[in-house]
């Protein structure tokens, strides 16, 4: 009897085991859930007009068959409101809109913000060259959530002369500017620089780590993180000429650190 009633508490424990993990595992997944990149407000981090070099798409879909009417509207570096949009989405359908059709053919770099009135839409930014020649830096990129968060992650970056990077940080926020830390390390986790930047509402920041890192040909990671109220989003691109590509990718939203340096 005393064998059985052993085995039965090792299994209690057990089970009481497995319920602890798996709500960690349900804790951890509603962590991830801004991951997925659709919402009722949007934001496409960079946007870049150039009639002669690009073609440029943004794709919004109803994904959740709402029928809703979505404001699209585009700011510049500074905040600005330079022009305006709305579509109607039918039904599990899509608009394919090209933002450069409303800046009159001027050369431009901003954000893209995206209102639904009804349901949660998802969308995509696409980036063409017009030129055949360098159709190997075509790229695409998800909108982000523009609720934002306090703090980003960019995972793999390269500081070099001959590398395009780009390091775009965004202020989702409308009424007011967000304070931002940037922490660049290198791959064995050792600091190299620490700034920080003021982003107006509406604005979007274009860091090249090269710069950054005062001509410090490196490679590693960067940490983003807000400095009292406010949140951020952002993405991460990079190109090689000699190499011939370019990658665009969304930076990883992760829990914001008690430790920084």
């Amino acid at each position: 009897m005393a064998q059985l009633m052993r085995r039965i508490g090792i299994m209690i424990i057990a089970i009481a085991c497995v319920s602890v993990v798996t709500r960690a595992q349900f804790a951890f997944e509603g962590e991830r859930s801004p991951q997925l990149r659709v919402g009722d407000q949007l934001i496409v981090n960079y946007f870049e007009a150039d009639p002669d070099v690009f073609e440029t798409h943004l794709v919004i879909t109803d994904h959740e068959g709402t029928g809703s009417v979505v404001n699209v509207l585009l700011h510049d570096l500074d905040g600005s409101l330079v022009a305006a949009q709305s579509f109607f989405l039918p039904i599990f359908g899509k608009v394919n809109y090209n933002p450069a059709d409303d800046l009159g053919g001027r050369k431009f770099k901003g954000t893209i913000r995206i209102y639904s009135d009804g349901g949660n839409v998802s969308a995509q930014y696409w980036q063409f060259y017009r030129n055949p020649e360098r159709s190997v830096f075509n790229t695409a990129i998800p909108a982000s959530d523009a609720h934002g968060s306090k703090a980003l992650l960019c995972q793999h970056f390269v500081s070099a002369p001959d590398i395009g990077s780009r390091l775009v940080l965004v202020n989702p926020a409308a009424d007011s500017a967000v304070t931002v830390a940037v922490t660049f390390y290198l791959d064995r986790g050792k600091q190299l620089t620490r700034d920080k930047h003021i982003i107006p509402p509406n604005g979007m920041l274009e860091l090249n780590p090269y710069a950054e890192n005062e001509g410090l040909v490196k490679t590693g990671l960067a940490y983003c993180e807000v400095v009292g109220e406010g949140y951020i989003t952002g993405e991460y691109w990079q190109s090689s000429e000699s190499e011939r590509y370019q990658v665009s990718l969304p930076l990883d939203i992760i829990p914001v650190r008690t430790k920084h340096w």
